[in-house]
């Protein structure tokens, strides 16, 4: 299988078109969709990861660890379009990355830090990650997951046992992650697939690293979560993080064209999201049915956000908004919907104010300042 460059889950295959020299995508480039490039078995491969252990804890009693689960769960999203080994390689790496965070959120909640404390640092956290998926060329890149599961454990309240859980829960999560993803190989097909050079990662090309581009992208992560936070916090939203998430989910690519075109993705996506997870809720399904629909909508995103990221924000913001009922907890379902609505305009217009006041540096080709590394 040939190894990909370009982040197949989460950017467009081929970038926007755009005026010349101006920063802005055609509005059309809104509705592309790209080609469906067998993205059905790693869709599978993604919801088989993150259903199994929500089930098994509703089952067990313990939902209210479905956070620690599910962020250990998304390694899986790693690595796609790449051989088997590759791909547990770089599933490894990040999956030790999101446990990591898991586990750092989880403690801070327990210390019962005030919400602006906690802003900063899941907005180095965001820098740090960015950093790391550049250079380590992971895919999908940036630091959307890992920003993500910082915010939510760090957000939801835990207590100092529950440390231990977050840390077990999440490490299971991933194992099962690299198992799946390693379940083609019952096959004789996948076996022989294995024994070819590219799935072993011999002779990868090697690819420069452009060290400049990876840190100013961090800086763009760092300050837009940052900023979008505290809004948030300033203006008493209860859950922060999703304005940070917002913020940092538009950071990939090269082009600022591309960059603002993941922002507007963000944005109409997540509106058209909020009246599906609004009928979703409503309705006061139980943990064992939103375990269920949660599978389907995971899947459902994996088919589509290689192809059109908006239409992917479609079904990841119910799963994004159920995970508290998953748990039991009350849902005000309207309270839910206007915060989740206005963090995601507060995230999505600060990044994209940082974005354009950036232009002119981050669009500067690097004289220096890269690395070789194989991919």
């Amino acid at each position: 299988m040939r190894s990909r460059r370009e982040d197949l889950s989460t950017v467009p295959s081929r970038p926007p078109a755009a005026a010349s020299g101006s920063p802005f995508p055609r509005p059309r480039d809104l509705l592309r969709v790209g080609p469906h490039d067998g993205a059905h078995l790693p869709a599978l491969r993604v919801a088989v990861s993150v259903v199994l252990p929500l089930a098994v804890l509703v089952a067990i009693g313990h939902a209210e660890w479905a956070p620690y689960a599910t962020f250990g769960a998304f390694a899986s999203a790693f690595g796609r379009g790449l051989g088997r080994v590759q791909r547990l390689g770089m599933q490894l790496e990040a999956g030790a990355l999101l446990v990591l965070v898991v586990v750092l959120g989880t403690a801070l909640s327990a210390a019962a830090l005030p919400a602006v404390a906690l802003v900063p640092v899941v907005a180095l956290v965001a820098g740090a990650a960015s950093v790391v998926a550049d250079v380590r060329g992971w895919n999908p890149p940036g630091p959307l997951f890992p920003v993500f599961g910082l915010g939510v454990c760090a957000f939801v309240p835990a207590e100092p046992a529950s440390i231990g859980a977050a840390a077990v829960v999440s490490s299971l999560s991933v194992l099962l992650a690299l198992a799946t993803s390693l379940v083609g190989l019952v096959r004789r097909s996948g076996r022989r697939a294995l024994a070819e050079p590219g799935a072993r990662g011999v002779g990868r090309p090697v690819v420069a690293v452009d060290l400049r581009r990876a840190f100013l992208h961090a800086g763009v992560c760092l300050v837009a979560s940052l900023a979008a936070g505290l809004l948030s916090v300033g203006l008493g939203l209860q859950n922060p993080y999703w304005a940070m998430v917002s913020a940092v989910v538009p950071v990939v690519g090269r082009a600022t064209s591309g960059q603002l075109l993941r922002a507007g993705h963000r944005l109409l996506g997540t509106v058209v999201g909020l009246g599906l997870a609004a009928l979703l809720l409503v309705l006061q399904p139980s943990a064992v049915a939103l375990v269920v629909a949660f599978g389907v909508l995971q899947f459902a995103t994996e088919l589509v956000v290689a192809r059109n990221y908006g239409l992917a924000l479609v079904f990841i913001t119910p799963m994004a908004l159920g995970m508290p009922a998953i748990g039991g907890g009350p849902v005000d379902v309207g309270a839910l919907i206007a915060a989740r609505g206005a963090d995601t305009a507060i995230g999505v217009g600060i990044v994209v104010l940082v974005l354009l006041a950036t232009h002119r540096l981050r669009s500067t080709p690097a004289s220096d300042g890269t690395s070789a590394r194989p991919v």
